[in-house]
């Protein structure tokens, strides 16, 4: 099965998340559909434009398919060094986050298959150099390729997933409802966390 990723938040914000789900592109097309036959919803599905009610119906829909989630955070303690470029540093902490996430999914792979990352942060050539650094990562056995999250069903719950961890992070009025939503699937341990330069929760 792919792994789909997407990321939300920003070095800039303080915070910045990445969701890798493992799940086949049939369950994940067919998750989308169901979500969108019971909300009406219309458009690409994304975290940012999505309310808390649709949210957690995103969070039950994934809690029964067969998906495997890891989710890399990286806290605002990673500053940039000092006259370090500030979108350097986020691309920077943006690539750690992706290759930590999906270093730690390919081995819960029965057989390498594709790695499937949101093409929408950064430049062409950027991406491009990140997407070599997975594919080495994977290895001949498997693929890295960028796709545009409206495509696929699998980016849009990826998105999902990163943008309701980035919310959980911040002190808004939102945090105690995002953290009830994600609440299941972490215990469960359908998700798991790593914290960048941290220990795996």
């Amino acid at each position: 099965m792919p792994i789909y990723c997407d990321e939300s938040g920003g070095v800039g914000r303080g915070v910045m998340t990445l969701a890798g789900i493992d799940i086949d592109e049939a369950n994940a097309e067919t998750l989308i559909a169901r979500f969108r036959t019971v909300t009406g919803y219309h458009g690409e599905v994304k975290g940012s434009r999505i309310d808390l009610a649709e949210r957690a119906l995103i969070f039950e829909l994934v809690k029964d398919a067969d998906a495997k989630i890891i989710v890399g955070i990286a806290i605002s303690a990673l500053v940039p060094e000092k006259n370090a470029d500030r979108g350097d540093h986020d691309m920077g902490v943006y690539a750690a986050l992706l290759e930590d996430v999906v270093a730690a999914m390919l081995p819960e792979l029965p057989g390498c298959d594709s790695i499937i990352i949101d093409d929408g942060r950064y430049g062409p050539e950027t991406l491009a150099a990140i997407r070599a650094d997975i594919a080495q990562l994977v290895g001949p056995c498997g693929t890295a390729q960028l796709e545009h999250s409206h495509r696929l069903a699998g980016l849009q719950i990826a998105d999902v997933i990163a943008n309701t961890f980035f919310n959980r992070a911040l002190v808004t009025e939102r945090q105690g409802r995002i953290a009830a939503i994600a609440a299941p699937l972490l215990e469960s341990g359908q998700i798991k966390m790593r914290v960048l330069g941290g220990t795996p929760t």
